[in-house]
């Protein structure tokens, strides 16, 4: 599988768009990898996972040819994974010629339910699909298995399994501690690579919704005491805010020596 970790960034980008704290003052100096827009992930030409409001900020910055999309996963309905209106940028006048149409966007019932709401009639080259969690779904060479989050009370919020082969993927973006179910199911797994959200860092608040840097340790070691997680499985964090005060380089020297690599916009991940 060839990955590609779009955007980096919480709900407010990094930095901000409207900040003028000394995390964000300092970013806009420093620029590179302390650039940080909302998050998404794309996997090889045809799969992406989530579509945020910088999705042709992505698309332009790294060359992706999107008329190739075939399935779009979401996560939940919050904007900065879900920007309803860009869907309508996959129509006729907006677009023509898709490679693989209609594109299939899979997520939750309240997601798929907004999605239906807004977009009718054959105009729209999509189709629309309910998935529910640890019900696999086979997308060409790939299978996604959604898995229950914990990031908002009132909707069913999903991360995803990637595999391919023998490459298993995690991509556990808006998640607080998972439940039990989705705990026992991951350890049952091994994986090659974690894509893990650290939205908190080093802050000492309850982890109800988003991870910290002590969350993520915590479930890394207790997938690896379950065999799930090994010395050649890659550990990766992202989807920060800019509340955690610490820059690119300030993130690498906490989390490199737990053998834990720090994601950037753009990072390229091939399993």
């Amino acid at each position: 599988m060839h990955m590609q970790i779009l955007g980096t960034g919480a709900a407010e980008a990094w930095p901000a768009l409207f900040c003028n704290c000394s995390t964000c003052r300092r970013a806009r100096a420093a620029g590179g990898k302390d650039l940080r827009s909302r998050s998404s992930l794309q996997i090889n030409e045809t799969f992406k996972i989530d579509l945020p409001p910088d999705t042709y900020h992505h698309m332009a910055t790294h060359a992706l040819d999107l008329s190739r999309l075939s399935h779009l996963f979401i996560t939940h309905s919050h904007m900065d994974h879900f920007d309803l209106a860009t869907i309508e940028m996959m129509a006729s006048p907006f677009a023509h010629n898709l490679a693989n149409a209609p594109i299939n966007i899979l997520g939750s019932s309240a997601v798929v339910d907004k999605i239906n709401a807004e977009y009718q009639g054959n105009r729209f080259p999509i189709k629309t699909t309910v998935i529910k969690p640890f019900a696999p779904v086979f997308a060409g060479e790939l299978t996604f298995t959604p898995v229950l989050a914990a990031h908002m009370p009132d909707e069913e919020c999903l991360n995803y399994v990637i595999s391919s082969g023998d490459s298993t993927v995690l991509y556990a973006s808006d998640t607080g501690v998972y439940p039990d179910i989705t705990i026992d199911y991951l350890c049952g797994l091994k994986f090659n690579l974690l894509i893990i959200e650290c939205t908190s860092g080093t802050l000492d608040i309850p982890p109800i919704g988003h991870m910290n840097f002590e969350s993520v340790l915590n479930f890394v070691g207790r997938l690896r005491s379950a065999g799930a997680v090994t010395s050649g499985t890659r550990v990766v964090i992202t989807h920060f805010s800019h509340n955690i005060g610490m820059l690119h380089a300030e993130l690498e020297a906490l989390a490199n020596p737990h053998g834990i690599e720090v994601a950037y916009d753009g990072m390229v991940l091939d399993v």
